[in-house]
């Protein structure tokens, strides 16, 4: 069963070399096709890094926006489930058999948890959140896979979700009663926030933009919120 990983970028050359070598590997292995869908304002050497290796098609998207780029991707993409993977996220070596298990047990759609690449006690706590369902799980570092079908019928990403995009999408596998499952094995995401900004601060910024996520703020006002109290692009 193919599966397409569709990695959305904006800047993230050194990511990549790293996401990307480990990609192609297991392509080597298991049916994998392996999407690059750039940012049209990206300016770093992302592109010259993807067309060093063989396995990975690379695009630009034809618009701005993680949201956006993931779709247009999807649009390109020939894989039987679509796997949406952040640049800075590494998954777990059995990613592909785990996510083949999941859907041939009728799961039409899942996420991973996770754990991050810094050890610490308060973000232990942070992981142990996203290894049951809950109202913070699913987010986009959870790598969200579907079928190729249940992604159509769902319309994509919302495009005018600029940031929460990833919430908003399982919010509707939600509502919709689409079955999912949660991968127990593991990714591996960055720390890099909490070590420009305190575990306390990121939390409560966290928080507090969710809260104004359910409360229906408009996802431009989200952003803006968010970028300006957290000391990260986004």
């Amino acid at each position: 069963m193919l599966l397409s990983i569709i990695i959305p970028v904006y800047n993230e050359k050194e990511n990549l070399l790293k996401r990307l070598s480990f990609l192609c590997e297991q392509a080597n292995k298991f049916p994998l096709e392996i999407i690059v869908s750039n940012s049209p304002e990206t300016t770093d050497e992302s592109p010259e890094v993807c067309k060093t290796f063989s396995k990975v098609t690379y695009f630009t998207s034809d618009k701005k926006g993680r949201a956006a780029q993931m779709n247009f991707g999807a649009k390109k993409a020939n894989g039987d489930i679509l796997l949406f993977l952040h640049a800075d996220v590494a998954l777990p070596t059995n990613f592909y058999s785990e996510i083949i298990t999941a859907v041939n047990q009728g799961n039409k759609a899942g996420f991973f948890a996770y754990k991050f690449d810094k050890d610490s006690a308060f973000l232990n706590f942070n992981s142990k959140f996203t290894t049951k369902d809950g109202l913070f799980a699913g987010g986009g570092d959870q790598c969200q896979f579907f079928t190729k079908e249940t992604f159509h019928n769902l319309n994509g990403f919302n495009e005018q979700f600029c940031i929460m995009e990833d919430f908003e999408m399982i919010g509707r596998v939600r509502k919709q009663k689409i079955k999912f499952k949660i991968i127990q094995s593991k990714a591996t995401v960055s720390a890099r926030k909490y070590e420009h900004n305190s575990w306390l601060k990121v939390n409560l910024i966290n928080g507090y933009v969710f809260l104004q996520y359910k409360l229906g703020v408009s996802p431009v006002k989200l952003r803006k919120t968010y970028k300006s109290l957290l000391r990260e692009n986004v």
